[in-house]
């Protein structure tokens, strides 16, 4: 279970960094670390959520750039 700043546990795969940030992560199902930085929880327990139920059903998430270069 990660700790806040303070001591007080606030989820596991969440941490908060000594700058203040809050970092959330997950391994994928190729063992390939996912890792995000927000500025608040419930930014990073709605990020791990939802990106733990797409790796679950397969959905591809393409950047911007990605889909830019096809069309």
């Amino acid at each position: 279970m990660g700790k806040n700043l303070k001591g007080k546990e606030i989820g596991k795969e969440i941490c908060q960094r000594k700058d203040g940030l809050y970092s959330a992560r997950f391994l994928d199902s190729t063992g390939k670390r996912q890792e995000k930085y927000f500025k608040t929880l419930p930014e990073a327990r709605n990020w791990l959520e939802d990106a733990k139920y797409a790796e679950r059903h397969g959905e591809v998430a393409l950047s911007t750039e990605v889909i830019a270069r096809f069309r």
